[in-house]
């Protein structure tokens, strides 16, 4: 074909892509009848259907002879649109993406029963094959060519691998249901439920906050179809966006949504246990929310009923590796509202079944970096219980295991931004302790690497309240660091980054107690390195405003052990200015209401402190007495 006739061919394809691959055969095989051509051409199309094609595929596909399917691939071989895929055999080939695609497209506008025809064809080849690059290959081409059908096989997929899946599985489904999104391919239920399934692995990966538009279009089209179980998942996928950004009295009410969906589906088929585990998924997010909101009490009600269910689908199925993940789930949960409440040893125990669980899994399949990702939180929420008890050197050697696994997970995928945010918070557990034992250039190292992480993670994201307020707690521990080494202004400088950062979270989302306990502790921070620099009045208006927030959290919650904790530094504090500045009156409420909220207290590590406050408190009265006298 001479140059003259090779700008005819392609000219007649107009630019279109489609058109433009197909020309590819009438270029390479100009001396080949129309009729052969056209063939070739057909062959081409077909090859394009599955991600990659061989003789006994392209012979299905085409209902041709091994011979003849064998004679196409190797003409097809020579097209500058395909390459060979070694990975697949010998004769393998595949076409190039951009170019697969078009064809598909235009295949499925201009030709929709061929297209529907070709992928129940291959869809029938990978039917029978349980692997999981078998699985993706058989969804794929049955959403395309029985929508109805696919939607609820990818339902069944998804919630079956959300559980178990590794994530290399699970990005390889997500990147083939991006294709059908992306070039237009599925609609109706098909489209929703490809949607969803797309959005729980960006979920997973940390990317809630950056779904806001996807998920709300993805309510939108749930909300035209008929399928209650797609429109609760909708409210589930809006819900954790909201929470993502820090909207918790919205996300809320979208949870909300979402049990209501999950009871009454498992309330009209109580046999059907995948209802009941989303049922107990939906209280579990409710009770995120809550716990989130301060509202303790409510929080382990909704932990407990998921706890509940989750108990009871692993006692009728053992064996089910998805099902024993969410019941360890929901120990962490549980533990961590006691652990908020002070009941240590209770916490303890919830976190100890959520450690053995998250062990065996990890012990029956080490290659799944989702199992180790639920074994690398359960050694950090032991961590955090020896370290209150203060048992610091067992509490450093779980923080350990912490780092090591996150370290582990990172190397592996260093774009998984949430295994990124447990690497940083690895590192800043170690760091807590290290600082603790008064190591002080080693927890310097590791929080140097806390902050580090979570400054890349903001910049990737700032629309992520969790990123910020690691990103808070990082400023804050520096800041300590800081203080401790007598480094004021440094100190200062690092506590203004954590408050300005504060402020702005806590003013998004008043109803967020753990934004508002974060400003507290900012604000107290600020005035104790005020107060080291000699800023006495400063000092004091910095405590008075911690204050003020603990005390609405405590009247909010008055069982949280923690902000009981903080509301007493406040008072202490406050009230030790006012006494050394001879506001003997200002301070006398403060040192009683310190005084009480100590003798709530039993524990004997708090013994000498009751002391002292009662002989401030003491003194404190002694004083007033004594200036009445005087008057």
């Amino acid at each position: 074909m001479d140059l003259t006739e090779q700008l005819r061919v392609l000219d007649a394809a107009q630019g279109h892509p489609a058109k433009l691959a197909l020309a590819t055969v009438d270029l390479a095989y100009p001396e080949l009848p129309e009729a052969e051509r056209t063939a070739l051409k057909q062959s081409l199309e077909a090859a394009a259907i599955p991600h990659w094609c061989d003789q006994p595929i392209l012979s299905a596909l085409l209902e041709i002879s091994p011979k003849e399917s064998a004679e196409r691939l190797a003409q097809l071989a020579k097209l500058t649109v395909l390459e060979p895929f070694r990975a697949r055999g010998e004769d393998a080939i595949n076409v190039h993406e951009a170019t697969r695609l078009a064809l598909r497209k235009a295949m499925a506008a201009e030709s929709p029963e061929r297209f529907r025809t070709l992928s129940r064809r291959v869809a029938t080849l990978s039917e029978s094959d349980v692997t999981p690059r078998g699985r993706i290959e058989w969804i794929y081409h049955l959403l395309c060519y029985d929508p109805e059908r696919g939607a609820t096989e990818l339902e069944k997929l998804n919630r079956e691998w959300s559980r178990s899946a590794t994530s290399e599985d699970l990005y390889a489904l997500t990147s083939a249901l991006q294709e059908l999104e992306t070039t237009g391919l599925v609609q109706g239920r098909a489209r929703v439920w490809t949607r969803l399934a797309i959005a729980w692995t960006r979920v997973g990966r940390g990317e809630a906050a950056q779904l806001e538009e996807w998920a709300t279009v993805t309510m939108r089209l749930a909300e035209g179809v008929d399928d209650q179980l797609a429109q609760g998942e909708a409210h589930c996928l809006v819900g954790d966006v909201l929470q993502a950004q820090g909207n918790l009295a919205e996300a809320l009410l979208e949870f909300a949504e979402y049990q209501k969906v999950t009871a009454r589906l498992a309330d009209e088929d109580p046999s059907d246990d995948d209802r009941l585990a989303d049922l107990g998924v939906a209280h579990n997010r409710l009770g995120g929310v809550l716990e989130a909101q301060g509202k303790a009490a409510e929080a382990h009600k909704a932990f407990a009923k998921s706890l509940e269910i989750s108990a009871r689908l692993v006692e009728q199925e053992p064996s089910n590796a998805g099902r024993r993940r969410d019941l360890a789930a929901a120990h962490s949960r549980v533990g961590a509202v006691l652990q908020a409440q002070g009941k240590l040893p209770e916490a303890k125990d919830a976190f100890g079944k959520y450690l053995t669980l998250s062990q065996e899994l990890v012990d029956e399949k080490p290659s799944n970096a989702g199992w180790q990702q639920l074994l690398a939180g359960a050694h950090a929420r032991i961590g955090e219980v020896l370290q209150a008890q203060g048992q610091l050197p067992e509490a450093l050697t779980a923080f350990g295991h912490y780092l090591s696994i996150s370290l582990h997970l990172v190397e592996l995928e260093p774009t998984n931004a949430g295994w990124l945010l447990e690497l940083a918070a690895a590192h800043s557990r170690i760091g807590d302790v290290l600082q603790a034992q008064e190591k002080g250039t080693e927890a310097q190292k590791e929080l140097e690497e806390y902050l580090e992480i979570t400054q890349q993670l903001v910049s990737q994201d700032p629309t992520n309240s969790d990123y910020q307020k690691h990103l808070v707690a990082a400023h804050s521990q520096v800041g300590e660091m800081l203080r401790a080494q007598g480094k004021l202004e440094e100190a200062r400088d690092a506590f203004g980054e954590s408050l300005a950062i504060s402020q702005l979270l806590a003013k998004q989302d008043t109803t967020n107690a753990g934004w508002q306990l974060l400003l507290a502790t900012a604000h107290r921070q600020m005035g104790q390195v005020l107060q080291a620099q000699d800023k006495l009045a400063d000092a004091r208006k910095a405590f008075a405003e911690s204050l003020l927030i603990c005390q609405r959290l405590v009247d909010l919650d008055p069982s949280n052990v923690e902000w009981q904790r903080e509301l007493f530094i406040a008072c202490l504090r406050v009230a030790r200015l006012d006494f050394a500045g001879n506001k003997y009156q200002e301070a006398l409420p403060l040192f009683e209401q310190a005084s009480s909220l100590l003798a709530a207290w039993n524990a004997t590590e708090w013994d000498d402190l009751k002391k002292s406050v009662e002989l401030e408190l003491a003194a404190c009265r002694a004083s007033i007495s004594n200036g009445q006298q005087s008057g």
